[in-house]
């Protein structure tokens, strides 16, 4: 459909793009009384971005009537915004391994063997379990009227689990997950079933004397979410237009030298890994931070256009046709410190195995407020317990630029790979 799309769209317009993206989802999960749920999905949409008399028009459709499309995504032009946007010409693609046939062709007995070895490693007494196996497999194709036509083949597996406490020994609802574009193996499984009982193993701490400004070890799964301002302050209009704290600080030190960061659409095998973004721009490792000075923000054709820079590669398409400007697969480099050296550097403090999302009075600025469910007191380097009704408060930049210590147990979260970071200057309430 994009050719014909594009050959009927050369003499009506000053040029063109379209992507194409088709997706198969087969989900397994097996409930705590132990039904077992499947489900499918598949989807197939097509997107259209017009440049006429200097205004860009979108639309998209999940049907073959490429005219109807055309006609909307013109329409579309006439309202548009005016930008001055260029089109990528066609370049070699770097080699990714974004595609794993065994995940492509996994079906339902295959997600039942997976999900059910996890069920088995976290079933006993006392719990309740719900655990899911998931794989999608489908394709991207991009093009463009100057001559661009690139695809690639995707896959994404994973298996989780929700374990809850029940009776004696209650804990919060323990969530554990991990995907990529291979199927998880037994190792992976293993890994998962041995961080839940390693959060769960620990017993609560009855009395507790807190410590307002503590140490604090956020291990790769809490690192994560903690750093989802820096991620969105990284990011499309705000960081070079917007309110973005990072905004027009290129080539200061805006964290502590400990920090690197780089967005890497080549990682192998992971969930985001691309060779071409939706604007049909070529990707490439991308660094953000470097020892802590910032070297480099994310962009698109559209925005790099309005602010006069060069697009990155970082363009996503939208269910509802629009352009985004989103992180691949973000890394944080790995320090030198181990888990046992970074617990016992905490002297009395906290480690926080994962962190519940909250926002706070302004996430963009890095002001949070974050629930932290899976906290445990650590002294001389032995985890003595875990502690209920643990809030953060604090800025995340702020903490960034004073870290005592990085780890070197990098983790991949998802898109994320990052170790766990120790941290200074947050402030922890307990509310058991």
């Amino acid at each position: 459909m994009i050719a014909r799309l594009l050959d009927r769209l050369s003499a009506r317009v000053h040029g063109a793009d379209t992507v194409a993206k088709i997706d198969d989802v087969l989900t397994l999960a097996i409930s705590p009384d132990g039904d077992t749920r499947v489900s499918s999905s598949r989807s197939r949409t097509t997107y259209l971005r017009v440049i006429r008399d200097g205004k860009v028009g979108c639309a998209s459709s999940t049907g073959d009537d490429a005219e109807e499309l055309i006609a909307r995504s013109l329409a579309a032009a006439d309202a548009g915004p005016e930008v001055e946007l260029l089109l990528p010409a066609p370049a070699p693609l770097p080699a990714v391994e974004s595609h794993a046939p065994q995940a492509a062709g996994a079906d339902a007995t295959a997600l039942d063997r997976l999900a059910r070895a996890l069920l088995e490693r976290l079933q006993q007494s006392g719990r309740r379990v719900e655990v899911w196996a998931e794989r999608s497999s489908g394709s991207v194709q991009v093009a463009n009227t100057r001559g661009v036509h690139a695809g690639y083949q995707a896959t994404l597996a994973g298996v989780g689990a929700v374990v809850e406490s029940i009776g004696a020994g209650w804990a919060p609802p323990c969530r554990v997950h991990g995907a990529g574009a291979a199927l998880p193996t037994l190792g992976d499984v293993e890994w998962l079933a041995a961080e839940v009982e390693r959060r769960l193993a620990p017993p609560i701490v009855e009395s507790y004397r807190p410590l307002e400004q503590p140490l604090i070890c956020l291990a790769p799964r809490a690192a994560a979410t903690f750093l989802r301002p820096l991620r969105a302050a990284l990011a499309g209009y705000e960081a070079w237009l917007g309110s973005s704290p990072l905004r027009d600080r290129l080539g200061e030190r805006v964290a502590d030298e400990r920090l690197s960061v780089a967005d890497d659409p080549l990682a192998p095998a992971r969930p985001a890994s691309r060779p071409v973004d939706d604007d049909g721009v070529v990707s490439r490792l991308l660094p953000l931070i470097e020892r802590g000075r910032l070297l480099g923000f994310l962009a698109d054709l559209e925005l790099g256009a309005r602010a006069g820079v060069p697009s990155t590669g970082h363009g996503w398409r939208t269910p509802n046709a629009t352009s985004r400007v989103g992180c691949t697969n973000l890394r944080i480099a790995p320090g030198i410190e181990g888990p046992a050296t970074l617990r016992t550097m905490l002297g009395r403090g906290l480690l926080i195995e994962d962190l519940d999302w909250r926002g706070g009075p302004n996430p963009l600025a890095g002001t949070l407020t974050l629930s932290a469910p899976w906290t445990y007191l650590v002294e001389g380097g032995v985890v003595r317990g875990r502690l209920e009704g643990v809030t953060l408060s604090g800025n995340v930049f702020r903490s960034l630029g004073q870290l005592a210590a990085i780890g070197n147990d990098v983790t991949w979260c998802g898109a994320i790979s990052t170790p766990s970071l120790l941290v200074e200057g947050l402030t922890v309430t307990c509310h058991p």
